[in-house]
């Protein structure tokens, strides 16, 4: 009696192509899926080496090619600071700035911590007495402020209006703390005008709450706070900020 042929084990993937393509399609889309899971739970230094991985996986130009010489895009790598942290580095150049204007008496520059600036001016530099539209003075400012502050270094400015004590006769508003908010949307409204992106930036007024001790000008005052992006000391040496990726494009190598 013949023997009966052994039946072939069945296929680890279904015969169907198409059935093939759709559960490869499925495997692709639960990577994705896993990627981005894990993505969202990367910290700051990790999150852009795994963006320069991802570009230079999947970008199609040849490796190595760099944007900022002339050979095509790439991830940022520049040094974000010269000898200095981003925040003390654009403390320098709004301290300059005052100077070139001349107000450096009335405007005040102060690192507040390693993340963290602040830009403080009088009123009269800024506003009329009681008035909420900026003077001509406060918009030349405007204007050389606006840079710094559009740096993609910037993540957060923060605009606080504030006033002193004294009744606000003849502003057409019935408290110090609607005049502060106006004086804050005032300065909101010019940087915006300026390019400075307005989901960046809070306005808030803060009335006669936060007097400056001994300095009633002072009380009549603007506060810009800028928040950086946060820079560990592992990321800085010597005033550079490592490169956390791989070059995501490369020059092409001859073959010759």
């Amino acid at each position: 009696m013949a023997k009966r042929d052994k039946k072939p084990d069945p296929l680890p993937y279904p015969s169907d192509p198409g059935a093939a393509l759709f559960l490869e399609l499925m495997m692709q889309m639960l990577a994705f899926f896993i990627l981005l899971t894990s993505y969202a739970v990367i910290v700051e230094e990790k999150r852009l080496a795994a963006m320069g991985s991802l570009a230079g996986t999947f970008n199609p130009m040849p490796r190595g090619a760099n944007l900022s010489e002339g050979q095509g895009p790439a991830l940022p790598a520049r040094d974000i600071v010269e000898g200095s942290s981003a925040p003390k580095r654009t403390a320098k150049e709004l301290t300059a700035i005052a100077k070139d204007l001349g107000v450096e008496d009335s405007m005040q520059v102060l690192p507040l911590d390693q993340d963290t600036v602040r830009v403080r001016f009088s009123e009269h530099i800024g506003f009329a007495s009681g008035k909420v539209t900026l003077n001509d003075a406060a918009l030349a400012l405007v204007d050389k402020l606006v840079e710094s502050f559009k740096r993609p270094e910037v993540i957060e400015i923060q605009i606080e209006g504030h006033t002193d004590d004294l009744p606000t006769r003849g502003s057409g508003y019935s408290s110090n703390w609607e005049l502060s908010a106006a004086r804050s949307m005032s300065v909101f409204h010019a940087l915006e005008q300026r390019g400075v992106a307005s989901t960046r930036m809070i306005a808030a007024g803060m009335g006669d709450k936060h007097p400056v001790a001994g300095r009633p000008d002072l009380s009549r005052r603007v506060d810009i706070t800028l928040k950086f992006r946060p820079v560990t000391d592992q990321n800085v040496e010597k005033g550079q900020i490592h490169q956390l990726q791989r070059p995501a494009i490369s020059s092409p190598k001859s073959s010759f």
